[in-house]
């Protein structure tokens, strides 16, 4: 959504709610509103206005860069917000619930005696994305393709998986990303068995699936994206579950459109999976929203109601985990459009996509 929208959606929340003024601390949420990142400062937004308040660090950048709010230095924030408060005739305040520790809270309540405060939910603030934003997660989705290339040139029996790890973090320097948007994670043969399994010391033998799951950030906006694939050839029973999950992945992903309850994305991986005799071996949710942070709302899990609705992206991740055996999960990052999906990462997901002899 543009800075008009986004405040209306703060106006709403601030009718909705019966407040003054949200106050938001989480520089997540500061980075949504202004577009611009401080890992320490305060925005307050009222039906008129929006004040971000920065210390000497991010003043003067934040004055050149931050957008759709008036940039104010602090030495002490309490004050400075208490004299805004006072200004602008504030007097009860909403903060992030799912951010601001009790800790916090009280110490916010001492300084700001005259201030009340009211927890307010804002998980799904970010859940839709603007045209802005979806072209900063494709731009992160499209390095993160890059990267996946440039492993598959690379990779070979007889390097390590932090080798691997090594490769995908240089080509996201390399093809213009900010960072890792996560730990990356490289697990072959029974390694892959583990859901997380951060890249070790383990050489890649002949013969194993390898599973790689990893992202970058452009611009503020996340990518993730996995693929489990093939060195040389491997057992059949592995070759058996790699079908599986990518035949329950795009099964997911094509019944993805505006309107469907997000639950049934879940449902219909899980459900496939069941019927093929692994419903055990798939133990975690089938995806997560993501936008500036790695794993935002809306969740793709069992019985969560929200609604799908243009302009959210999701992943569509369904594994199997075999202990003592390995392991599968194919994973993509999908933008719901006006009339359905597109998928973001385009990399293959074939189980012999590596080919030898590079």
């Amino acid at each position: 959504m543009n800075s008009s929208s986004k405040h209306e959606t703060i106006k709403n929340i601030l009718s909705e709610q019966k407040i003054d003024a949200m106050l938001f601390y989480a520089p997540e949420n500061r980075f949504w509103y202004s577009d611009f990142f401080s890992n320490l400062g305060y925005l307050l937004i009222n039906k008129t206005n929006a004040t971000l308040l920065l210390d000497g660090r991010y003043i003067t950048e934040g004055k050149l860069k931050a957008k759709n709010v008036n940039c104010q230095n602090f030495t002490n924030p309490f004050a400075s917000l208490t004299t805004i408060s006072s200004e602008q005739k504030v007097k009860t305040i909403g903060f992030e619930a799912e951010y601001i520790t009790y800790a916090q809270l009280e110490s916010w309540k001492k300084v700001m005696s005259n201030i009340t405060f009211k927890p307010v939910y804002v998980h799904d603030l970010r859940a839709s994305k603007d045209e802005s934003e979806v072209k900063r997660i494709a731009k992160a989705c499209a390095i993160g393709d890059l990267a996946f290339n440039e492993v598959l040139n690379f990779i070979k029996p007889g390097v390590s998986e932090k080798d691997v790890e090594d490769v995908i973090l240089r080509a996201f320097t390399k093809y213009g990303a900010t960072k890792a948007s996560f730990d990356t994670i490289v697990a072959s043969g029974v390694r892959g068995s583990m859901p997380h399994g951060k890249a070790s010391d383990k050489l890649i033998a002949n013969n194993e699936l390898v599973t790689c799951d990893f992202g970058c950030v452009y611009e503020g906006f996340c990518s993730d994206m996995t693929r489990t694939f093939a060195i040389g050839n491997v057992d059949s029973k592995l070759n058996e579950i790699h079908g599986i999950v990518k035949a329950a992945q795009m099964a997911g992903i094509k019944a993805i459109k505006p309107g469907i309850a997000i639950c049934e994305i879940d449902k219909i991986c899980r459900d496939y999976i069941n019927e093929k005799g692994y419903g055990q071996y798939f133990t975690h949710g089938t995806g997560h929203g993501l936008g500036i942070e790695i794993h935002e709302a809306p969740w793709v899990i069992k019985n969560e109601p929200t609604i799908l609705v243009p302009g959210m992206v999701i992943t569509v991740e369904p594994g199997i985990y075999i202990p003592d055996l390995g392991g599968v999960r194919i994973e993509d990052d999908i933008l719901v459009t006006n009339d359905g999906y597109e998928i973001l990462t385009k990399s293959l997901r074939e189980v012999n996509v590596w080919k030898e002899n590079k």
